[in-house]
């Protein structure tokens, strides 16, 4: 690329491919290099190391999220619609989840982010200190959800039910019959599928916080106060 035609706009564009193509661990200085044809040195006239070339490609993926809200659904619904955008967004972009609950919030969007999800919890009428509770209690099961993806990528349900399988057959009788009620699991908690791990788990989370608070409001097109869940 002619350097004339460098920006930092151009630097993060191409990082951003860089990170989906290879994940998050993989947006390398010299990977983000070798995608624009220039040299390494030349990256670090407009960024000022990998950290901070990190923090401008997370804050930019950001502002891909875009939840859409529904003002006559009730506030579970409209968080529920804030958590599966996080997460398809998240997943996107591999290890990104993980490095984003390692070194905090990146940039403007993540407080944006934040302030979509406190908006749709502090209408529904729950006390400011309740309202950090749920929105930390659902940003935290869609950030480990994802990691915990990212982790196992590609998905591969059959390899993963086969290496379950040959975890509990490796198991000497005596462990099987000290722990009868994880037997009776068996490979079943090792292949579950994590899409309806995500669905379920995240409808319990919102369940419990609507039925630990009944007080809170639900919205105007919801006068008999379900959940929607």
């Amino acid at each position: 690329m002619n350097m004339a035609r460098l920006s930092h706009e151009r630097i993060v564009a191409a990082a951003l491919d860089v990170a989906a193509e290879r994940g998050f661990s993989g947006l390398t200085m010299r990977a983000l290099a070798d995608r624009l044809g220039i040299t390494p040195m030349a990256v670090y006239r407009y960024v000022d190391n990998r950290s901070a070339l990190a923090a401008a490609v997370a804050d930019e993926i950001g502002k891909l999220v875009q939840p859409r809200f529904d003002a006559e659904m009730s506030w579970t619904v409209n968080v529920r619609a804030w958590a599966v955008a996080q997460r398809d967004v998240l997943r996107r972009y591999p290890g990104l989840s993980a490095w984003l609950m390692s070194h905090g919030p990146a940039g403007g969007q993540a407080y944006r982010i934040l302030d979509l999800l406190a908006a749709q919890v502090l209408r529904a009428g729950f006390a400011p200190s309740t309202a950090a509770e749920v929105c930390a209690a659902v940003m935290s099961w869609v950030f480990t959800r994802v990691a915990v993806e990212d982790s196992r990528r590609p998905p591969q349900p059959q390899v993963e039910e086969r290496r379950a399988h040959a975890f509990i057959e490796g198991l000497t009788e005596d462990i099987v019959a000290s722990y009868a009620a994880a037997g009776t699991l068996g490979h079943r908690f090792f292949a579950l599928d994590h899409e309806r791990l995500f669905q379920s788990g995240l409808d319990a989370l919102l369940a419990g916080y609507a039925a630990a608070h009944p007080d809170a409001d639900p919205s105007p097109g919801d006068p008999d106060g379900t959940t929607g869940i």
